[in-house]
């Protein structure tokens, strides 16, 4: 793998140069992305056969395979609720009433879609 450049390095770049630089990482990120996927698929089948453990520990890193998130499926009465909450929310940030709150400012990058 490439080392990461100092802060200086990156203060020196070109503009075109560091958006290359953004663009190529981002790249190489999603396809590292997709070979873990793959990876962590091959190792979900192999603890569903039994093969492995669902937790274990190797080399120091701790794996552990979770159930997956519990969501809920709600009656109507709830539902009608929630979208009547939203209603009201939605009068307030028009009205004023309610306060609007900013968290830490970041970019998108997206890469052209196929």
């Amino acid at each position: 793998m490439a080392e990461l450049p100092t802060p200086e390095a990156l203060a020196a770049l070109p503009e075109d140069d560091l958006l290359a630089s953004i663009e190529a990482t981002k790249r190489r990120i999603a396809e590292l992305s997709s070979l873990l996927d793959a990876y962590l698929d091959d190792l979900t089948r192999r603890a569903d056969a039994g093969e492995i453990d669902p937790q274990f520990s190797h080399d120091d890193w701790s794996f552990n395979l979770s159930p997956g998130r519990r969501s809920w499926d709600y009656p109507a009465a709830v539902l009608t609720m929630e979208q009547q909450l939203k209603t009201y929310k939605k009068a307030s940030e028009a009205d004023g009433t309610a306060t609007e709150k900013r968290g830490a400012p970041f970019w998108t990058i997206k890469g052209p879609q196929p």
